[in-house]
């Protein structure tokens, strides 16, 4: 059973990191490819009028396309994935330096993900940042 949750665990983190390097060169395309159809993707603490919970690849993409115009991501820095007992679950942490769009403003981000995949696919992924930085850069 351990060679089979160390391939589990190699493929999740291939994903996880295949997920970032999509996402940040806004290659929604293939992004989307790598979630599960009836993915969910949960943001707990986002703001007034923002939605907390998106299910299945097409909500998922509108939402994440329609968001990545808002944003230019200049780089992504102390990218950190960390195992768990679980081969399907990885945590990240990371930060987003990047600018918004229409207000021109810095927004300088960190999160945490706690992401869990099912055959391969993202099935859950749950994204934590500061709303308060998000507020500042967009408003």
């Amino acid at each position: 059973m351990k060679d089979n949750d160390d391939e589990i665990r190699n493929q999740t983190m291939s994903l996880m990191l295949a997920y970032q390097t999509l996402l940040t060169e806004h290659r929604m395309d293939e992004w989307i490819e790598l979630w599960a159809d009836d993915g969910i993707c949960e943001f707990p603490y986002a703001g007034p009028g923002q939605p907390s919970r998106l299910c299945g690849k097409v909500e998922i993409k509108n939402y994440m396309s329609a968001t990545a115009g808002k944003l230019t991501v200049n780089g992504v820095e102390d990218l950190q994935l960390h195992l768990t007992v679980n081969p399907r679950v990885v945590v990240v942490e990371m930060t987003i330096n990047g600018t918004a769009t229409q207000t021109g403003r810095p927004y300088n981000q960190r999160y945490v993900v706690v992401a869990e995949t099912k055959d391969g696919k993202l099935a859950h992924y749950r994204e934590y940042w500061n709303p308060l930085i998000s507020a500042e850069a967009f408003a």
